[in-house]
């Protein structure tokens, strides 16, 4: 069950690639929900920007590591 517990245990790159697109998703929906939260700030700003765009990014990145399957990161 906790098999990333495991002595042997190792990041796959399909695994990776998950986890940045998680990450990826993330961040997006970070930077959407500041904006919807704080609707007065008049628009998104710069930082938020750079989150959406970091975030489809690393969202980018993990898509293409997950057809790299189970060879190790």
């Amino acid at each position: 069950m906790w098999r990333w517990l495991d002595d042997d245990f190792t990041f796959t790159k399909r695994l990776l690639g998950a986890l940045m697109i998680l990450a990826g998703l993330a961040a997006i929906a970070a930077m959407l929900a500041a904006e919807v939260l704080d609707a007065d700030s008049g628009g998104f700003g710069l930082v938020q920007e750079a989150g959406v765009v970091l975030g489809a990014l690393s969202a980018l990145l993990g898509l293409t590591l997950l057809p790299l399957g189970d060879r190790p990161a």
